[in-house]
């Protein structure tokens, strides 16, 4: 059922993207409830930015497009567990997305380097702020994180670039959870003073 809805979809979504803002928590809603048709429009809606957040991460369409009805075939099965106290639709599930890509990138690195590589060949070609800020702040900011100690670069990485929770963060870091948010607390006052001294 899944894959029928998503094929019949696909081509729409690679050329055009919404008209209107839809209602994600509703839609969310419903297909908690299995209504197909909500399940086709958070797919036009979303897929999308879903599709290309996939294809930044793991650089192959063909890999994307697997992950992207992964993605949502989740999505069918879990829209339950969304909580819109918890946070927004969106970052639901742009987190759910992310996790799918690293998912798929952590498995492929541990077949061919072993689990100590997983992170190491997942590192952004470029960095998380590049479409947001201009090149000089973009310079100064770049400086700013590798002048962070190993850990707390991971961290801030892993946090504001995939969308690790705190509490994600320090399972895939092994650390308690105290210590990823002191992880990423240190490294925001760090890259802040970095750019006031700028």
């Amino acid at each position: 059922m899944i894959g029928a809805v998503v094929e019949s979809t696909q081509e729409t979504v690679h050329t055009s993207a919404p008209k209107a803002e839809p209602d994600l928590d509703h839609l969310l809603e419903q297909i908690a409830d299995k209504d197909r048709r909500a399940l086709k429009s958070l797919y036009m809606a979303m897929a999308p930015s879903l599709f290309a957040v996939l294809v930044r991460m793991v650089k192959r369409r063909e890999i994307a497009e697997d992950l992207l009805q992964d993605t949502f075939l989740t999505i069918w099965n879990k829209a339950y567990q969304f909580d819109s106290r918890r946070g927004s639709a969106q970052a639901w599930l742009f987190s759910m997305t992310r996790r799918k890509a690293i998912d798929r990138l952590r498995t492929a690195n541990r077949e061919c380097l072993g689990i100590e590589a997983d992170h190491a060949s997942v590192e952004p070609r470029v960095e998380f702020w590049t479409p947001l800020l201009d090149s000089e702040t973009q310079i100064t900011l770049g400086r700013a994180l590798r002048s962070l100690k190993p850990d707390v670069n991971r961290a801030m990485k892993l946090c504001y670039y995939y969308g690790l929770t705190h509490e994600e963060l320090a399972a895939e870091m092994k650390v308690p959870v105290g210590t990823a948010k002191s992880w990423i607390k240190r490294g925001l006052a760090q890259m802040k003073l970095c750019m006031t001294l700028t």
